[in-house]
C-alpha cells in the first residue's frame, strides 16, 4: 500500500506565521484537569479527524465518552527541538483507500488541502481539538508513536528491510529523544487530554510499528512517562504497551515496571468471539494475581462480518452484538478500565475492515443502535439503517 509523502517544508507567508502565533496564544494553558472518562471506565473508541467531526456527536449522544486520538511525533517534530504543533499533515487515515495514477493515494474530499507548506491535512492541535471540543467534549487520550527521520536508528536483528522508517528505535546520541517530545506534547495537551500513551502495537509482527527490541523500548519509550508527570499535567495518567499479542509474560517483557505507568494497555484480536473472551478473562486473571498490574484497557477490538481475512477481530453475522459482548465482559473485569473501539469510522487505516460505526462515506451503520440499546441502554435519538451492519 502506497504511503503518504510528506509535503515539501518552505518558510511560512507572514500571514500564516501571525495566525500561528494568535493560535499559541489561545490554546489552553494548564490550570485545570483535563475532562476524565466518568466513572473511570473509559467507553470509546479511536477516530480520525475526519471521522470525529462526522460521528462525534451521534457516538456522545448513545454513551461513548472517551476518544483516542493519534498523534505522529515524525510529522510533528521534522526538525530536532522544533515541535510544529501547528502544521496540517496527512496521516494516514486522511487518505482514501484505493490509489489514482502513479499508485499515491489521495486525501478524503473533505480533507483540508490548499496546496501551501503544512497547509494540507490536519495539524496536531487541530487533532486534539476536534476530540476535546474547546474541553466541553469526550476526554481524550493521545497515542504518540513514529520515529522522526533525525531520530532513527538501526532496526533490530530479524526485522524485515521493509519495515517502516518510523518504527526505527533510537539512535545513539538520540536515546531522550522520544521523551523530550511527550514531555512537550504533555505541556501543550495536558488540560485537553487526561491520558498519554506511550506507542502503539511495539509487538506487532514483523517490526511493523516498532523496529526495536524490547529492551530498546523499555529504555526509549517508557521513560517519557516520568515527562508526563513531571509536566503538570492532570490528571496525567500514563498508558502503556499497547500490546498486540498479550499475555503475563509479554507484559513483563515490555514494561519497565519502575517506570510510574498507571494502566496497562493491550488489544483484543482473535478470530472469533469466544477467543476473545477467554483472552479478557486469562489478563484480568493475570492482573488480580499480579500485584503491580495497576488495570488495564483494552485499547483496540472490533468485529467484522464479511471482511477479508487479514483483518483482525472477531468475524460476525451480527458484529455489534459481537462488539457488546466484548465490552460487557470488560465492564464486568474489576482490573478493566474501560475499552476503546476501532474504529468511530470505516474512514480509517483499514477501511476494508468493515469495523467502524459509521460507514466511510459517513451514513451511521446497524451495529451503532445495537450498541447505543444493548450495552448502554439509551434510545439513540437517530435511526441505523442503510449502511450494513
Amino acid at each position: 500500500m502506497a504511503r503518504a509523502a510528506r509535503l515539501p517544508r518552505a518558510h511560512l507567508t507572514a500571514r500564516r506565521r501571525r495566525a500561528r502565533l494568535a493560535l499559541a496564544a489561545a490554546w489552553p494553558l494548564l490550570v485545570a484537569a483535563a475532562p476524565a472518562p466518568p466513572g473511570g471506565f473509559a467507553r470509546g473508541f479511536s477516530a480520525s479527524a475526519g471521522a470525529l467531526q462526522a460521528g462525534l456527536d451521534d457516538a456522545r449522544a448513545v454513551g461513548f465518552d472517551t476518544v483516542r486520538v493519534f498523534l505522529r511525533w515524525d510529522k510533528i517534530e521534522t526538525r530536532e527541538g522544533e515541535p510544529d504543533w501547528t502544521c496540517r499533515f496527512v496521516a494516514e487515515e486522511d487518505l482514501r483507500p484505493e490509489a489514482v495514477e502513479g499508485g499515491v493515494r489521495t486525501p478524503w474530499p473533505d480533507v483540508p488541502c490548499d496546496g501551501t507548506p503544512c497547509g494540507c491535512g490536519y495539524s496536531a492541535d487541530e487533532r486534539v481539538a476536534l476530540a476535546a471540543r474547546d474541553g466541553a467534549g469526550p476526554a481524550v487520550m493521545l497515542t504518540l508513536f513514529g520515529t522522526p527521520a533525525w531520530a532513527r536508528g538501526a532496526p533490530a536483528p530479524g526485522c524485515p528491510a521493509g519495515a517502516p522508517p518510523y518504527a526505527l528505535p533510537l539512535r545513539r546520541g538520540k536515546e531522550a529523544a522520544f521523551r523530550n517530545f511527550v514531555a512537550a506534547a504533555a505541556a501543550r495537551y495536558g488540560a485537553m487530554a487526561y491520558a498519554f500513551e506511550l506507542w502503539d502495537e511495539p509487538d506487532l509482527a514483523e517490526c511493523g510499528a516498532w523496529a526495536g527490541t524490547r529492551e530498546e523500548y523499555r529504555e526509549e519509550i517508557l521513560p517519557a512517562a516520568r515527562a508526563v508527570k513531571e509536566s503538570g499535567a492532570q490528571p496525567g495518567i500514563v498508558v502503556a504497551p499497547t500490546l498486540e499479542h498479550p499475555s503475563g509474560d509479554a507484559m513483563n517483557a515490555w514494561v519497565d515496571w519502575s517506570e510510574p505507568i498507571d494502566v496497562l494497555s493491550f488489544n483484543v484480536y482473535t478470530l472469533d468471539l469466544g477467543g476473545a473472551l477467554a483472552r479478557l478473562d486469562e489478563m484480568g486473571g493475570w492482573c488480580r494475581t499480579t500485584r503491580r498490574c495497576p488495570g488495564f484497557y483494552v485499547t483496540e477490538f472490533g468485529a467484522r462480518r464479511a471482511a477479508p481475512r487479514h483483518c483482525p477481530g472477531p468475524e460476525s453475522p451480527a458484529p455489534g452484538a459481537t462488539d457488546v459482548a466484548i465490552m460487557r465482559r470488560c465492564r464486568r473485569s474489576p482490573r478493566c478500565a474501560g475499552f476503546f473501539l476501532y474504529s468511530l469510522s470505516d474512514r480509517s487505516q483499514r477501511p476494508e475492515c468493515d469495523r467502524g460505526l459509521f460507514a466511510a462515506r459517513g451514513c451511521r451503520k446497524r451495529r451503532l443502535c445495537t450498541i447505543a440499546r444493548r450495552f448502554f441502554a439509551t434510545v439513540p435519538p437517530f435511526a441505523c439503517r442503510g449502511c450494513g451492519a
